[in-house]
């Protein structure tokens, strides 16, 4: 155990055998008003640390405003116990989820949750907080966005603007057709969706719009933020991810945001300092209440894409 200016940090174990390891940082006199837990997911294979320990940073920062914060890994990652079952890996992480619920209702009676993912960790997010009634906010960085025709445009635009690669072109060496030929197939390769979910053939897109729709009509808040500087960009404007997804009505649980000079893995000390800082204000001063009652729970994602 350790006390962190006016925090406690504790091991947390649960699930299955206690199967799943997390940290879970706690005010030190945490209010018995409005209480908020927020649950910050891994990123693809990343320890529950995050990129550049980017997680112990925001889950002291958010402990230090009166939230409490787990962060944990997923069965099969980092301290974590593998996979106990037979159910798909997607599956199995959401119900990793929601055993981080229950722990948290169960040790801190606390009801209110906001998700938090980057990458990989905003998808698990997005498809599972519909599901469940604790679930009121969700922040989703760099969450899988499909293209659009100005993403294409400002992808070549930004090839074309590079000296090197016409340079390269004169002394016949350019391999820039031949990348950009096999960027834009990848990127149109609609069954791919996001590389580190399996959609068996379904359209991530339509998939993701549906799972966006039910959590805005389940009055889920929503703060996506997306950064701007990639090696292989993901997103190239701000509004990219209200047009990749033009056919959800988000109406006011919306909230997008765009980090323009941080990279994926926000490596910079500011950027992730801009990025905490955003995330608290946004946990402090949003009203988060579920518009509408509980659906039975999903037991597999796919019967919402299919319906």
């Amino acid at each position: 155990m350790a006390t962190v200016a006016h925090i406690v940090e504790k091991i947390a174990q649960f699930g299955r055998e206690k199967g799943l390891v997390g940290i879970v940082a706690d005010p030190a006199v945490p209010s018995n008003e409005n209480r908020l837990a927020v649950v910050i997911l891994n990123t693809g294979t990343i320890h529950r640390v995050g990129h550049h320990r980017m997680y112990v940073g925001m889950s002291r920062k958010l402990a230090r405003t009166g939230i409490t914060v787990l962060r944990f890994d997923f069965s099969g990652l980092g301290d974590s116990s593998p996979h106990l079952s037979d159910q798909p890996l997607l599956q199995s992480n959401l119900t990793d989820i929601e055993a981080a619920l229950d722990w948290l209702q169960a040790t801190r009676g606390i009801s209110r949750v906001v998700l938090i993912g980057l990458c990989s960790g905003a998808d698990h997010a997005i498809l599972y907080g519909f599901s469940d009634p604790r679930v009121v906010g969700l922040v989703l960085i760099d969450p899988y966005i499909p293209p659009t025709a100005r993403y294409f445009f400002d992808y070549l635009s930004h090839r074309l603007r590079d000296v090197r690669n016409w340079r390269n072109f004169r002394l016949h060496k350019s391999k820039l057709l031949r990348r950009l030929f096999e960027h834009i197939s990848q990127t149109l390769h609609l069954d791919g969706g996001p590389l580190h979910l399996e959609y068996h053939g379904l359209d991530p897109r339509a998939s993701l719009e549906k799972a966006y729709e039910a959590t805005a009509q389940a009055g889920v808040k929503l703060l996506v933020i997306c950064t701007g500087q990639h090696h292989a960009p993901r997103q190239t404007y701000r509004e990219q991810f209200i047009n990749a997804f033009s056919k959800v009505s988000f109406g006011d649980s919306l909230q997008l945001e765009f980090f323009q000079n941080a990279d994926h893995t926000f490596s910079s000390i500011r950027s992730r300092s801009e990025l905490d800082e955003l995330v608290a204000s946004w946990c402090g001063n949003t009203p988060f209440e579920r518009s509408t009652p509980l659906t039975p729970p999903i037991a597999d994602v796919t019967a919402l894409w299919s319906a």
